[in-house]
């Protein structure tokens, strides 16, 4: 990534399912991305109009109906790829000519800017993340004191168990999470803050978290999600 990123991003709310829409642009080319398009895109497609960026990319954490349902309406007015994981993309079966498909971590540029995809399954074979700056859009793997489900189709709690470590383990603990959804207290937090009150962090022993993720959790807590120690839950 460059010494110096050129990179702002802006969050829309959309959707019955609390979806939050996050659109990347690069502030000197104006090139911009949107990330995970669904549900009504008029509050966006006016901003990025009123602001004159040139929208360039779609990228997808992963596949799922509440991220994916308006790719085709952006398509019939922009002619721009869509980035999505290898694994994903195999999951999906989705047949567009547009997609450019990713590997596992690989970086791509947006205007002057460094994007980094972090393949990230557990969720769906092949979710991901996206990291620029101190910044992590984490879709459906990392919620603000949860994280997602693994009980739906492709889910797989035993690779969310070892995403979640990886997201830990390998981010500075000031790296602002950006999730999928606003089913939490607050709408982002960091890493230091998820270490410090997200119980699916709190898991060194994968038995224990499967049984937490798929049984415990949710028979014992309602959204909207705060943080919680793991001697008050487990």
């Amino acid at each position: 990534m460059q010494d110096k990123s050129t990179l702002s991003v802006k969050t829309f709310d959309a959707g019955p399912m609390l979806n939050i829409i996050y659109l990347i642009w690069d502030k000197i080319t104006k090139h911009a991305a949107i990330v995970d398009p669904a549900w009504d895109l008029t509050e966006i497609l006016t901003f990025i109009d009123n602001n004159q960026l040139k929208l360039n990319k779609i990228l997808l954490t992963h596949s799922h109906h509440d991220h994916v349902n308006s790719i085709d309406v952006l398509l019939k007015d922009h002619d721009i790829p869509i980035y999505i994981n290898k694994f994903e993309a195999n999951f999906w079966k989705k047949k567009y000519d547009n997609l450019i498909i990713t590997s596992s971590n690989e970086s791509f540029t947006l205007g002057k800017s460094s994007i980094s995809s972090i393949h990230t399954p557990g969720h769906t074979p092949g979710s991901c993340c996206y990291s620029f700056d101190e910044n992590l859009i984490a879709g459906d793997t990392l919620f603000v004191f949860g994280c997602g489900r693994c009980d739906l189709h492709g889910g797989n709690p035993e690779e969310m168990y070892n995403s979640l470590k990886s997201l830990r383990d390998h981010f500075s603990k000031d790296t602002i999470i950006m999730p999928g959804h606003n089913y939490s207290i607050k709408r982002q937090s960091t890493i230091k803050e998820e270490i410090e009150g997200n119980p699916f962090f709190s898991f060194n022993n994968l038995k224990d978290f499967i049984s937490y993720r798929m049984h415990d959790h949710d028979k014992t807590r309602e959204e909207p999600y705060g943080p919680i120690t793991l001697g008050s839950t487990i």
